[in-house]
């Protein structure tokens, strides 16, 4: 939980930089979540000292905002040069606020119920357009444990698309 800490300390430092309040406003603001393993954190910015605009902005158009600060958290907070070796731990951090990613992912799995429905029903590949690299992971995760799905991502940002196909 050590290494939540230390995001939850960087993330509130990272808005006081942003201007989103000062050290002592945000010193409770970031609630920190385990999720499903030991490398999984959420980050959960409260909301209640942010009015409605400061919020639309942190979370961006289409969660642009949230992904980058996740992004950002992710290459820093992990602070590995290439890949971890097999001593050191990958952490995952999602960055939450306003309830935002909770709503994501339950649009994901709707998605992604969606797509194995389409390629069982017509035999076809089923192209996922317009998702973000974090909503694309998640996908990916969502559909492992079908053994007749496969996915994978195709194409280069700003075009890359997820693909799911039977296999």
């Amino acid at each position: 939980m050590q290494d939540a800490s230390i995001g939850s300390t960087w993330l509130k430092q990272l808005l006081v930089l942003m201007g989103y309040g000062n050290s002592e406003v945000f010193s409770s603001e970031v609630d920190i979540h385990q999720q499903d393993s030991p490398t999984n954190y959420w980050l959960e910015i409260k909301s209640d000292s942010l009015n409605e605009q400061q919020t639309q902005r942190l979370i961006g158009q289409d969660g642009a905002v949230l992904d980058a600060l996740q992004y950002l958290a992710s290459i820093l907070l992990n602070n590995h040069t290439v890949a971890p070796t097999p001593q050191e731990i990958h952490n995952f951090y999602t960055i939450e606020l306003n309830g935002y990613r909770q709503k994501r992912l339950a649009d994901l799995q709707r998605l992604a119920d969606n797509a194995v429905c389409q390629v069982r029903e017509t035999k076809t590949d089923f192209i996922i357009n317009h998702l973000s690299s974090p909503d694309r992971r998640h996908i990916h995760q969502l559909l492992e444990e079908f053994s007749d799905i496969e996915t994978f991502s195709q194409g280069k940002e700003p075009n890359r698309h997820l693909v799911v196909k039977l296999v």
